[in-house]
C-alpha cells in the first residue's frame, strides 16, 4: 500500500505543476505528512522521486521548490475551411510498422497492453460458458444482452452519466461502431465535417469511403472554433460532425462541459448529428470526463451517438464496445441488424461480470496509474537530449489523459522527414499529416507512451529525443 500512497503524491503534484496551481516551494516533508496523515518516509520517498523525474528540485536548508517550466504554447491550426475526398498515402508506411518485430512502435497506441489481465479474462471466460452462450446467442435480442447493457448504464452513473439501457446499443468494437453511426446518420452520402487534427481512427475508415471531409481546424479558444465551425456550415452544409472532445489534438485537451453543451446547442439549432469517440475512461485525474451524449437535456432533439469500447481499457483482443444513442437508437439498431454480425454472447458475459464485481474499475484505476506514470518516465527520459533544443517554435504537449505526446517541430522542419531518419534507427513515430487529409501539420508528430514499459521502452525514448534535437540543430 505505501508505494501506491507515494506513487498518488507523486501524481497529484505533476497534475498541479501541469495547470500552474503549483509554483514555487513545495509544503515540507513533514507538514504534508501530517496533512495526508502518512509517514514521513512515504512523503521522502514522493519527493525524491519528483525530483528524479525533474519536476521540482532540492535546495539546502530551504526545502524542495518547483523547477520552472516553459509556458504552455497556444498551439494555431490555422482558420483555412478545407474540403477534400480522402484518400490513402503515408499512414499505408506507418501501419506497415506496426507489425515489424524489429521496430519499436511507438506511432502505435493500444493503452490496455499496460496492464496484463489475462488470468482475469480467462476465469471471466470459464464463468460466461457456464450460461450456456451458444443456447442464448439464438434468443439474443439485435441490440445486444439486456444485463451487460444496463452494466453500462451503472458503470457510467458512477461519473454522474445517467443512460437507459434502451439507449445503448452492443456492437463488435469501435470500427464497427463507427461504421454504424456514419451509416445510421447518413453521413456517407453526404459532405462530413471533421475536427482537424482529426482522430487517426476517424481518418483511416473516412479514407476508406473516399469521403467527401470538411476539415475544421482546431482553436485555442474554442469559442473561437465555434465561429469557424458556423463558418465551414455556412459554405457547405454538412449534416454530421464528428469530434474527439476527451483527448484529441496536441495540447491533450479536453472540453469543459460548457464548451461541450455550447456545442451540443450549435448542433442542435442546425440539425446536425454529433459522433463522439469517447476516451475518457483514460483521464488521468478523479472525474471521468462526460460524454457528449450524457449532456444532451432530456427534451432535446439533439442527435448524438457516442461511441465506447474496451480495445484501450481491457485488451486489443476485446472486439467489443457500445453506442450511446441520443434520439438515434432506432437508426442505429436497423443499421446494426442490416450490416453488422451479432457482438459474442461470451464477451458480453464477460464484461457485465467485471463491471458488476468491481473489476473492471480496479483495471481502470490501475491502468490510468500505470499510464500517468509511463508519461512521467518518457518526459523524464526525454528531458536530458531535448534541454539543448532552444527554439520557442519546439513543443512538447502536456496531456491530462489518454496514451499520446505531440510534438511540434519548428517551421520548416518536416516530421515526415523525421519519420524516415528515425526508422533507419528502428523506431517509428506518426507523422502529422497522418491527421489531416491535406498534408497540414507536417511539422507536428505523435508518439505513444502507453505501451508495456520495459527496456526496449526506456532506450527507445532516449533514442527519441536524441534524434529530435539532432534534427532541430541540425536546422538552426
Amino acid at each position: 500500500m505505501k508505494q501506491f500512497k507515494y506513487r498518488s503524491i507523486v501524481d497529484e503534484i505533476i497534475m498541479l505543476i501541469e495547470r500552474g496551481q503549483l509554483l514555487g516551494k513545495l509544503t515540507s516533508v513533514r507538514a504534508l505528512a501530517r496533512q495526508k496523515q502518512l509517514g514521513v518516509s512515504t512523503v521522502v520517498q514522493a519527493y525524491h522521486e519528483l525530483e528524479r523525474l525533474g519536476w521540482i528540485e532540492a535546495k539546502p536548508k530551504m526545502g524542495y521548490f518547483v523547477v520552472a517550466r516553459p509556458q504552455v504554447v497556444e498551439l494555431n491550426y490555422g482558420r483555412q475551411i478545407n474540403r477534400v475526398i480522402a484518400s490513402l498515402e503515408l499512414d499505408q508506411a506507418v501501419q506497415y510498422s506496426f507489425n515489424d518485430p524489429d521496430i519499436l512502435p511507438l506511432s502505435c497506441t493500444a493503452p490496455s497492453t499496460v496492464i496484463d489481465p489475462e488470468i482475469l479474462l480467462n476465469q471471466l471466460h470459464r464463468k460466461a460458458l457456464t450460461k450456456r452462450p451458444y443456447k442464448l446467442w439464438m434468443q439474443d435480442p439485435i441490440e445486444g444482452v439486456a444485463e451487460f447493457r444496463q452494466a453500462i448504464c451503472r458503470h457510467l452513473a458512477s461519473s454522474q452519466q445517467v443512460f437507459d439501457h434502451q439507449q445503448v446499443l452492443v456492437t463488435n468494437g469501435r470500427q464497427e461502431g463507427l461504421l454504424l453511426a456514419l451509416t445510421a446518420a447518413k453521413a456517407l452520402k453526404q459532405p462530413i465535417a471533421v475536427e482537424s487534427p482529426m482522430s487517426f481512427y476517424f481518418q483511416t475508415m473516412l479514407k476508406q469511403f473516399s469521403a467527401d471531409v470538411i476539415e475544421v481546424p482546431m482553436q485555442t479558444h474554442y469559442q473561437d472554433e465555434l465561429d469557424l465551425l458556423s463558418d465551414a456550415y455556412k459554405s457547405q452544409p454538412f449534416a454530421t460532425y464528428l469530434v474527439n472532445p476527451n483527448f484529441a489534438d496536441p495540447t491533450g485537451r479536453v472540453l469543459s462541459v460548457d464548451d461541450k453543451l455550447q456545442l451540443i446547442e450549435w448542433a442542435e439549432q442546425r440539425g446536425v448529428t454529433l459522433i463522439d469517440y469517447d476516451r475518457g475512461e483514460l483521464y488521468f485525474g478523479h472525474y471521468r470526463p462526460a460524454t457528449l451524449a450524457s449532456l444532451v437535456d432530456k427534451k432535446s432533439p439533439c442527435r448524438v451517438i457516442s461511441i465506447g469500447d474496451f480495445f484501450d481499457t481491457v485488451s486489443p483482443t476485446i472486439s467489443l464496445g457500445y453506442l450511446l444513442c441520443i434520439n438515434t437508437f432506432d437508426e442505429c439498431q436497423f443499421a446494426k441488424q442490416t450490416i453488422a454480425e451479432e457482438p459474442s454472447i461470451v464477451l458480453q458475459y464477460m464484461m457485465q461480470q467485471m463491471m458488476e464485481s468491481g473489476q473492471y474499475q480496479k483495471l481502470l484505476r490501475q491502468l490510468r496509474n500505470q499510464i500517468q506514470a509511463n508519461y512521467s518516465e518518457a518526459l523524464a527520459l526525454l528531458s536530458p537530449a531535448l534541454a539543448v533544443v532552444e527554439n520557442k517554435q519546439f513543443y512538447i504537449s502536456q496531456p491530462s489523459g489518454g496514451p499520446c505526446l505531440w510534438f511540434r517541430l519548428p517551421d520548416g522542419l518536416s516530421s515526415e522527414v523525421l519519420w524516415h531518419k528515425v526508422i533507419e534507427h528502428k523506431l517509428s513515430i506518426a507523422p502529422g499529416v497522418m491527421f489531416s487529409l491535406n498534408q497540414r501539420y507536417d511539422n507536428y508528430f505523435r508518439v505513444t507512451f502507453a505501451l508495456p514499459w520495459n527496456k526496449e521502452m526506456i532506450n527507445g525514448f532516449k533514442l527519441l529525443g536524441e534524434l529530435v534535437a539532432e534534427y532541430v540543430q541540425q536546422a538552426q
